[in-house]
């Protein structure tokens, strides 16, 4: 067999495969798709007819969501448990009020900041504490519960102890100091919302 017989074979079957693979590939992606036009490169995954969306996705079509859902009362993320905190007659000191428990240790002797006993009628354990810190505490009680203040107090006579749940509250406070104290220590701290979690009755 000639050289040149056996060169014309290589380049024939080399040129065969090129040729091969060119139409292949053109076949498989189509004329259609293969240059991506503008339309594609607009098309968003989140568009409602995207086949890219799981099975069961929400339908999210233009001019849909954007704003979300208003929180229900009570619930932690919103700072307050609806009521009276969520009213626009609220005090100031709950549009800063969080499921976080402020500090419930009194002021040292020598400090001269107006305390709560100063400021309010028959407080009688949480003396000490500074006035300016009380209604945070008050609306942290509050949140972490989901409860309204009148579900420890007399609307508009707040200083009467004619609840029962004001007296257990009392006792809850006490509790709570001695945990901090004697055995959480420095490690942290534990509140109302440690047990409650929004509820009136901790969850079990």
């Amino acid at each position: 067999m000639k050289k040149d017989y056996v060169a014309y074979t290589v380049v024939g079957v080399v040129m065969g495969l090129v040729l091969g693979f060119l139409v292949a590939n053109w076949t498989q992606q189509g004329p259609s798709q293969a240059v991506a036009g503008p339309k594609d490169e607009a098309a968003s995954v989140n568009s409602s007819n995207s086949p890219q969306l799981p099975p069961g996705h929400p339908d999210i079509s233009a001019g849909q969501g954007g704003q979300a859902k208003q929180l229900p009362a009570g619930h932690p993320d919103t700072g307050a448990a609806g009521g009276e905190a969520g009213s626009a007659t609220a005090q100031p000191a709950a549009a800063s009020a969080s499921i976080e428990l402020p500090s419930l240790d009194p002021l040292p002797a020598g400090v001269k900041e107006e305390r709560a006993e100063q400021k309010y009628k028959n407080v009688q354990v949480l003396t000490g504490v500074p006035a300016d810190r009380w209604m945070n505490i008050m609306f942290a009680f509050k949140a972490s519960l989901g409860v309204d203040c009148t579900f420890c107090h007399v609307k508009d006579q707040w200083d009467k102890d004619d609840k029962q749940t004001k007296q257990i509250a009392r006792k809850m406070i006490k509790m709570t100091r001695d945990i901090n104290s004697q055995y959480v220590g420095g490690i942290g701290r534990v509140s109302c919302f440690t047990c409650h979690r929004g509820q009136q009755k901790p969850p079990s």
